[in-house]
């Protein structure tokens, strides 16, 4: 490069544009002892066969530069001007098609050269398989331009409809002819029928004699048919504990039980005398039932099991083992819900079934009662607190709850005047405190028909006199006032108190 134009004269310069793209290092070729400046020129010329003078003033037209043997006879003052490159006077020529040089510019004007480099092989190679496949802007099939649309509207939340009964929608199928097979919607009477047969058969499973309903109406046949199943014996959930079978004992009698030395009979307190739980009914001398004197008592029955010396199936002592002998009958008790009744009469002391369900722990039960509480539901939970005395007994306690799974019993409705009594008793294993059998025997002769009923917070006189068990108070005028959070009474006695519990469990509450 040569020395800048000192300041205040006219520039007179001349530059090179290479449009070329080439990165090679232009000086590695250059041999030695020869001009570089003159070597870049030689090899400029020879590269781009183009070129275009620029000026301030007015463009000119590109004619092919001088070749390296021209300019070296040129004129010896060109050659003292490096940066200058001369240009060929055009011929007119048909053959040769030439550009008239334009005239030369005065040294005070700076001179451009612009190189336009041909393409290469590879650029004329996309340049055809861009005009042969004629390709506009981005390939949407391989970007797509719509993508974040499409996935924003898949993660969308779907949009709201309007709910469709089902049932009363008709069916459209397809046949093989492809001719649409227009059936009629479901009848209320067939769907009526569907939900009785559900019921019958889920009756049907029952053990024992026959199970009945007379309700009629479809809202209560379905509540009754796909909220429940019946069960026929106890369902052990997660954290339930039963004692091992080689704890478990029975008495040593020979044949038939004596009632004076049965070891399965608990004995009175401060006596040897044993109590009795069972004897001959008077209205059936072939039907054994619990004796009036039990019934008025506080006691559990300890019934003989297969390991006792009588073997338990032949002895009197074994009733609610034996299983339920009465018919029952489901009814719409109106305002009560569903209530049980028999379409047997049913003696003084009769046994008639047992209260089934989950057996789950007091936790369990604690989480199941605050999910239902205040929603006016009925609580279907009865505690196993025959055991309990303490508080670190009654958390361990457990409770069967017949609201999904149960037995038909969980229809018995309560009265404060009630015809039933529930017993605890002991049937295969008497060395398990945890869980027993809940028993229903009838406190007096129930006619055909009659509606069965028992006290879900049994109250016995002496803690009437203690105590307000059924969490009322008297008001001024001796009267019992009710709680606001009391689940009311509809028995209709005479007796009747009103309330039952402030939102509590069933409980025995028949500990001696």
């Amino acid at each position: 490069m040569s020395s800048r134009t000192p300041f205040g004269q006219p520039a007179n310069h001349q530059v090179i544009i290479d449009l070329t793209g080439d990165n090679e290092n232009e000086t590695e070729n250059i041999a030695p002892g020869t001009n570089a400046i003159n070597q870049l020129k030689e090899d400029a010329i020879s590269e781009a066969p183009l070129a275009a003078t620029l000026t301030h003033r007015m463009p000119v037209l590109p004619t092919k530069r001088k070749s390296l043997a021209s300019s070296e006879q040129s004129d010896a003052s060109d050659s003292d001007v490096p940066h200058k490159f001369l240009h060929r006077v055009p011929r007119v020529s048909h053959a040769h098609p030439t550009t008239p040089t334009p005239p030369p510019m005065p040294k005070s004007q700076s001179q451009f050269s612009v190189v336009i480099p041909s393409p290469t092989s590879t650029q004329k190679r996309l340049n055809a398989v861009a005009e042969r496949n004629a390709i506009k802007g981005t390939n949407e099939q391989i970007f797509p331009i719509d993508a974040e649309e499409r996935r924003v509207a898949q993660a969308a939340y779907p949009k709201s409809r309007a709910p469709i009964d089902r049932r009363s929608t008709p069916l459209s199928f397809i046949s093989k002819t492809n001719k649409p097979l227009n059936l009629s919607p479901t009848t209320s009477k067939q769907h009526l029928t569907d939900i009785r047969a559900n019921l019958e058969k889920k009756l049907g499973q029952i053990n024992g004699p026959p199970v009945t309903t007379a309700v009629q109406s479809p809202k209560l046949l379905a509540k009754l048919a796909d909220n429940f199943e019946f069960t026929n014996d106890y369902i052990d959930r997660p954290g339930v504990v039963r004692v091992q079978k080689e704890y478990n004992y029975g008495c040593a009698c020979v044949g038939s039980c004596d009632t004076s030395s049965c070891g399965c009979l608990d004995q009175e307190k401060d006596s040897e005398d044993r109590i009795v739980p069972y004897g001959i009914s008077s209205a059936d001398p072939k039907l054994i039932v619990a004796s009036r004197e039990f019934l008025s008592r506080k006691a559990m029955i300890m019934e003989c099991n297969s390991l006792c010396g009588c073997n338990g199936k032949g002895c009197w002592n074994h009733v609610v083992q034996k299983g339920r002998t009465v018919q029952l009958q489901i009814f719409d008790a109106g305002s009560r819900g569903f209530g049980l009744r028999s379409p047997d009469p049913i003696v003084t002391g009769q046994f008639i079934d047992r209260y089934l369900g989950e057996v789950i722990t007091k936790d369990e039960a604690d989480d199941r009662e605050n999910l239902t509480e205040g929603s006016h539901n009925q609580s279907y939970l009865f505690s196993l607190d025959w055991y309990v005395d303490d508080d670190d007994s009654e958390e361990q306690m457990n409770v069967i709850d017949g609201r999904k799974f149960g037995s038909v019993t969980r229809f018995i409705n309560h009265s404060c005047n009630p015809n039933c009594k529930i017993i605890p008793v002991q049937t295969t294993s008497h060395a398990d405190n945890k869980v027993y059998t809940l028993a229903f025997f009838a406190l007096r002769d129930i006619p055909a028909g009659t509606e069965l009923t028992f006290d879900y917070n049994p109250v016995s006189e002496e803690s009437d006199d203690s105590d307000d068990s059924d969490n009322s108070s008297e008001d001024g005028m001796g009267r019992k006032k009710l709680e606001p959070e009391a689940v009311r009474c509809l028995c209709g006695e005479t007796n009747c108190r009103g309330q039952l519990w402030p939102n509590k469990r069933k409980s025995q509450n028949t500990k001696p």
